[in-house]
């Protein structure tokens, strides 16, 4: 049941209002406030500052013309997520996501916020040697291994809580700034070509425990906790303020 609400965040809501208090890898602690209305705009702004307003905007992806064309290859807008029709197990959550690319919601920071707000790399990942049958209808593989789960009320709201640790097949959306930083993320970044936290600080101690709370109403992950290693006590929380509230 929790990789389904994990992947099910899109189709859950359309606007949100929350407050993200983030304790980064690095730097100091920060809170932003912010609104995020699906396919619409989202506003962010620190304590004190004015709201900063980005519209969203969708992704594109290019056709390839079989007869070529002085224009250049045409381009098509891609839809969100939850503009596509998706099958609902008997307690509402999504069974398989869509696999076709699709527009993200706007990002403030770093991609590690989007996938806050749709925590799908927390249910399915990526087999790193795909084999014989991964085709589009191969079913994806477990992307955590769960150790605890809870279920508790936080902040008025139904939550649930999970100790996990990064199956070898977790995909984050981003590697360099996933929801679950550690030994798995930084292959994925080093096999991209990126450069690794471990590369800059070769003593770097991983975690390999992490606590992790999903919105039950949402599918939003509003809480993120490394459990031991050299980060224990980063990640981020956030406090959901108000839910599908009318627009600006």
């Amino acid at each position: 049941m929790v990789r389904g609400l994990a992947r099910s965040s899109p189709w859950r809501w359309r606007a949100l209002t929350f407050d993200l208090h983030r304790r980064p890898l690095h730097g100091p602690e920060h809170t932003v406030h912010a609104r995020l209305e699906r396919g619409v705009a989202l506003e962010v702004g620190l304590a004190d500052d004015e709201p900063h307003r980005d519209p969203a905007v969708r992704n594109v992806a290019g056709l390839i013309h079989l007869r070529g064309g002085a224009g250049g290859p045409p381009t098509v807008q891609l839809p969100y997520a939850w503009e596509l029709p998706v099958e609902v197990d008997g307690d509402g959550f999504v069974v398989r996501r869509p696999r076709e690319p699709v527009s993200d919601d706007p990002m403030w920071n770093d991609y590690q916020f989007v996938a806050m707000l749709d925590p799908v790399e927390l249910a399915d990942g990526v087999p790193r040697d795909p084999g014989p049958h991964s085709g589009s209808a191969a079913v994806r593989p477990t992307a955590l291994d769960v150790h605890r789960l809870d279920a508790s009320v936080r902040h008025g709201r139904e939550t649930w809580w999970a100790e996990a640790s990064p199956r070898e097949d977790y995909s984050p959306r981003c590697s360099c700034c996933p929801l679950l930083f550690g030994r798995v993320s930084e292959g994925v970044e080093a096999a991209n070509g990126g450069t690794t936290l471990r590369a800059q600080c070769p003593g770097l101690v991983y975690a390999t425990s992490y606590l992790v709370a999903l919105d039950v109403d949402t599918g939003v992950c509003v809480h993120v906790e490394h459990l031991d290693g050299d980060h224990v006590g980063r990640g981020f929380s956030l406090d959901i303020r108000g839910v599908d509230l009318p627009r600006w």
